[in-house]
């Protein structure tokens, strides 16, 4: 994580662990409302303990963490405490992670942030179960919250959810389907990260006193950086900047419809007819043939595209974040922590 910060201000590392300070044990707290044999599976997930309860040994598990504290931040927009969107943050964090536990038994992870994913420690049947838990924790422990936009945080949530698990299901069945259009892909990666991460980011807001326009600047603000993070991760999963951030080549092993790839397939490039018959291709690439395919996906333009397109959106991000005119130190800790999400 970048080390970054403004003059006299706090660093992205310092401002992560105040918002973790107030999220995590309100996180616990939820969390341990559930039966034995789920609540210890969450709190491996999330790191907060090893297999079978023991104690945390390396990197913490879980995932999403450091967009939920981009959401819960984003509730002092109007100048009040961030503090007040805190219901929402949690909500926002057990339903993406509910999203996160599917996502990894469908695409078959085996490792998450250097530790075996929950399906993998605990069996298929056991995440699935715990998935489905906290997805309904997140909405009993929203609509537990009085506030005159309950019902409209609950309804955001609600669509956030629905419109991931619809790109998401687009996105699966779209592998090794090359004549998905690049218009096609984009829209995908808009519905299950662009408009996911918006709506994460709106749920803190609407508890608090911000106005419409606040609103939807923030949410905004959330799509641009959702759509940033998901160009960033699509390039780092064939170029890792570091061995422990990923296992390169998954998407390309799946033979993944990213934009990145729909944007060489329409380039018009002489080796795009070669990257079509790989996408076309049946039964499982030979492991030498991945680190050729990535090549061919430069040679076609994808990673110089990808890094475009984050660019745009990382700069679409900040003049949405403006746009919602959060204090200045707001503003400050947010633009430090975007620095997390450059490329």
């Amino acid at each position: 994580m970048s080390a970054e910060t403004h003059a006299c201000g706090r660093t992205a590392q310092e401002i992560f662990r105040d918002a973790e300070k107030l999220i995590d044990p309100a996180l616990v707290s939820v969390v341990d409302r559930l039966a034995p044999v789920l609540r210890e599976a969450v709190h491996y997930h999330y790191g907060w303990a090893g297999k079978n309860g023991r104690p945390v040994t390396g990197e913490r598990g879980g995932s999403g963490r450091h967009l939920m504290l981009f959401a819960l931040l984003c509730a002092g927009v109007d100048g009040g405490p961030a503090e007040r969107g805190l219901p929402g943050a949690v909500a926002d964090s057990l339903a993406a992670n509910a999203g996160i536990i599917h996502d990894d038994i469908m695409d078959t992870e085996v490792a998450r942030r250097g530790r075996p994913t929950l399906h993998h420690a605990y069996g298929t049947v056991r995440a699935l179960m715990v998935g489905d838990a906290l997805l309904g924790l997140a909405f009993s422990h929203l609509g537990e919250h009085r506030h005159p936009r309950t019902r409209q945080a609950l309804r955001s949530l609600s669509d956030s959810w629905t419109g991931v698990c619809a790109g998401q299901t687009h996105d699966v069945e779209s592998e090794g389907h090359s004549e998905l259009t690049l218009g096609q892909a984009i829209a995908v990666s808009e519905a299950k990260s662009g408009r996911g991460v918006g709506g994460t980011f709106r749920v803190p807001v609407l508890l608090t006193d911000a106005c419409d326009a606040q609103v939807e600047a923030v949410t905004q603000y959330g799509f641009h950086l959702g759509m940033a993070v998901q160009y960033r991760n699509d390039l780092l999963d064939l170029w890792p900047t570091n061995a422990r951030e990923r296992v390169p080549y998954g998407d390309i092993r799946r033979r993944k419809m990213t934009p990145m790839v729909a944007a060489c397939l329409e380039s018009g490039h002489p080796g795009s007819r070669r990257l079509a018959g790989y996408y076309r291709a049946q039964g499982d690439p030979a492991e030498e043939d991945l680190e050729v395919i990535a090549d061919l996906i430069d040679q076609c333009g994808g990673r110089g595209w990808a890094v475009e397109q984050h660019r745009e959106h990382m700069r679409l991000a900040d003049q949405s974040l403006r746009d919602a005119g959060p204090p200045p130190e707001l503003y400050r800790d947010l633009s430090v922590l975007g620095s997390h999400f450059r490329s």
